[in-house]
């Protein structure tokens, strides 16, 4: 085997891994996205404006740039899992994890027999990997999302599920899941956080966040997370706009640090 996944390579040797959200459809984004030196670019297949025949060209965009392309699906759907895999992602996210069933059919989704019910069907992951080996092509990430009140409640048995590398936490449902609203620092959230960090330390397991802005993502990256999705396209795209028209109007440029890069 000679090819390595560069997000279970990091995680595995310690690494915080620093990622970029894509949500608006259009390859030449994503690949502008994947040349700014981000660990990993998600295309995000349940609330972003992304279908299958636009996610496949991001993917070639991300690669093209040298980037390393995730995907996360719509549901926890093998058909989805596997569809993504075949185009070439290195790993999935899989929305609304609430059971260790829930995780173990998202694992099956991810790996061939006899491990799983992967389907054999390497189209373009055959030339990204650069391998036709099953053994070669499960080295993909499966990344399951804990946002639900039933999945705290399960916790450590969702964790500690064969076959699940990673737990990417989603703040917003989470938030709602406790009663709270999008964008609450209410420690009832956090205290939910922390407890998921402890399960994934436990179980040799890791943990990512997501996160809106580079001054949030520090934070979780100082406190030891193995990835953090820094920024959405939506969302910066927005901001940078924002800022610009909030100069304009002030008669006033913006300071040289002020503008994101992205080129």
């Amino acid at each position: 085997m000679t090819f390595t996944n560069p997000l279970l390579e990091a995680w595995k040797n310690g690494k915080t891994t620093l990622g970029g959200w894509c949500t608006l459809p259009g390859s030449l984004a994503a690949e502008i996205i994947g040349r700014q030196e981000l660990d990993y670019v998600c295309i995000d297949q349940q609330h972003g404006m992304i279908d299958d025949s636009t996610a496949f060209p991001m993917l070639q965009g991300i690669t093209a740039a040298g980037g390393i392309g995730i995907v996360r699906v719509r549901w926890n759907e093998p058909a989805a899992i596997m569809s993504a895999l075949d185009a070439g992602a290195f790993g999935v996210v899989v929305p609304m994890i609430e059971t260790p069933e829930d995780a173990a059919a998202a694992v099956r989704a991810c790996r061939y027999p006899p491990r799983g019910q992967r389907s054999y069907g390497p189209i373009r992951v055959r030339d990204v990997f650069d391998s036709t080996d099953p053994d070669v092509l499960d080295n993909v990430a499966c990344i399951v999302m804990l946002e639900t009140a039933e999945a705290l409640e399960r916790l450590d048995e969702i964790v500690s599920v064969p076959g699940v590398d990673g737990i990417y936490i989603g703040p917003s449902d989470l938030a709602l899941a406790l009663g709270e609203k999008p964008g609450t620092t209410s420690p009832v959230l956090e205290e939910a956080i922390g407890k998921i960090v402890d399960s994934c330390r436990k179980h040799g397991v890791a943990v990512g966040i997501h996160t809106g802005s580079g001054d949030v993502a520090r934070g979780y990256r100082e406190r030891g997370f193995d990835f953090v999705t820094v920024f959405s396209d939506a969302g910066l795209l927005a901001w940078a706009v924002r800022q610009q028209l909030d100069a304009a109007l002030a008669g006033a440029a913006p300071a040289a640090g002020d503008a994101p890069t992205v080129y």
